[in-house]
């Protein structure tokens, strides 16, 4: 029988690997995406071992030469990744066998595709975090610019899809932003629990080279420190979980922001328009103009949950220690990472590019009585009656403007006071939209003054 060929675990094997094997084995295809962290681990690590006097500081000028060279040539047009080594550990060890020799070898010492794989996925997974960060700031920037250019702009607030209340668009927006911090506080948080560097930890047990120095390759890496268990962590993957949690949250709030967005566009509300820039057309109705990026936005969501319960699934019922299992973490992960990122600038783009129709908005705004809470209201206040009497009353004032055909403000005094006499005519001040808006002065709450407050608050957190 042939020999087997694979330059890392050959010696045990009396035959090849066939290639079906290859074909449910193999993840070059994907986890090249680590190369950089791949090589950078390698050249922290040869450097540990040079301080552990297992490599000779000539053996180290040579492997970290090398690991250089390695470095610029992926990134020339015309280089690619072999196919006969199955993952990009065993890519990056063989290219560096090709400059060095069986010095290349040397590297592997007290290391294991095991700490090796998830110290890799753990930086990329650090790197993709800060490039969303930045992401959701420049979303946070966004808003408060759209939210002071738009501070007056009145529109309907919704609840069950319904018209409530009066609140303006800036107030609306800056709701987002509160949404968009929530999830920045996730990530920074999370920061805190990719901090901890597995590498040094072996395939399971640590490793024979005591003098490898763990603290000092966590440091080196960008670590705080290293992993206390190694059982543990060449088997965790909660932070990629945990990732995919948060940004499964924040592809909920794109998703949600995008819902509004489609809906508002339509033709029945009219409320904003999107450029031509983020719309596509129909291929048999000439006059459509459809939403397509906010579209988008809401079913990439579905599939980044779909990644989520994915990793959940997988690393459900795997026993201690590491499983081949793992190796399907990364794709969803990639992924998931890309999908965020790019909904995070199509997001921001709407944002910045949608045109407001204050006309309408503001129509539509008078309409389903949404100022009755405020005619409750001004009964506690001025009647001294309480709240769930004024409630009923106001409820039969909008039962007659119902039948008369009528909004709350265009009822006249008389028929007010056959519900309730002692209302007056200085209730109307309460009835219209912007005075509505005004009296909403509570911290939080949608009034100019407030709303501003809010922006000043914004600034500060960015």
């Amino acid at each position: 029988m042939k020999k087997s060929i694979n330059p890392l675990w050959g010696g045990r094997f009396n035959s090849e690997n066939s290639q079906l094997l290859k074909a449910i084995n193999d993840s070059i295809s994907f986890d090249y995406k680590l190369v950089n962290q791949d090589i950078r681990l390698n050249k922290v690590y040869s450097n540990a071992l040079l301080n552990a006097k297992i490599l000779t500081k000539q053996e180290n000028t040579k492997i970290q030469k090398a690991l250089d060279e390695i470095l610029l040539d992926i990134k020339k047009p015309n280089f690619k990744f072999s196919n006969s080594y199955e993952d990009i550990h065993m890519n990056v060890e063989m290219l560096l066998k090709k400059k060095i020799g069986d010095l290349a070898g040397k590297i592997h010492t007290g290391k294991s595709r095991n700490d090796q794989v998830v110290t890799d996925l753990k930086l990329w997974v650090k790197e993709q975090v800060n490039i969303i960060l930045k992401l959701i700031k420049m979303n946070q920037r966004t808003i408060i610019r759209k939210a002071e250019k738009n501070i007056s702009i009145i529109m309907p607030g919704f609840t069950h899809l319904q018209n409530a209340q009066p609140v303006l668009f800036s107030h609306y927006l800056l709701a987002f932003f509160e949404m968009l911090e929530r999830d920045k506080k996730r990530f920074n948080n999370l920061k805190l629990n990719l901090d901890e560097c597995p590498l040094g930890s072996g395939a399971l047990v640590g490793t024979n080279f005591f003098k490898i120095d763990r603290k000092k390759i966590a440091r080196d890496l960008g670590f705080k420190k290293p992993t206390e268990n190694s059982l543990d962590s060449v088997s965790d993957r909660d932070f990629v979980i945990e990732f995919h949690s948060i940004v499964s949250i924040t592809a909920l709030h794109l998703s949600r922001i995008a819902e509004d967005f489609v809906i508002w566009s339509s033709s029945p509300y009219s409320f904003i328009k999107f450029p031509d820039s983020l719309s596509t057309g129909s291929s048999i109705m000439p006059q459509k103009k459809n939403p397509d990026s906010a579209e988008l936005i809401r079913s990439k969501t579905g599939r980044i949950f779909s990644s989520l319960l994915n990793l959940l699934v997988i690393q459900k019922g795997l026993p201690s220690g590491y499983s081949k299992d793992l190796q399907e973490d990364k794709e969803p992960t990639f992924d998931s990472s890309e999908s965020i990122a790019l909904m995070l600038n199509v997001v921001n783009e709407m944002i910045k590019s949608i045109k407001l129709n204050p006309i309408q908005m503001l129509k539509c705004t008078r309409n389903g009585y949404v100022t009755a809470t405020d005619l409750a209201d001004w009964m506690v206040m001025n009647i001294g009656i309480s709240f769930r009497e004024a409630h009923h009353k106001t409820g039969k004032i909008v039962l007659l403007a119902e039948k008369e055909k009528k909004l709350l403000h265009e009822l006249p005094i008389e028929k007010l006071k056959i519900i309730e006499p002692r209302i007056t005519k200085e209730v109307y001040e309460f009835l219209s939209p912007e005075k509505s808006i005004s009296q909403k002065k509570s911290f939080g709450g949608t009034s100019s003054c407030q709303v501003n407050k809010a922006i000043s608050r914004a600034k500060k957190r960015i």
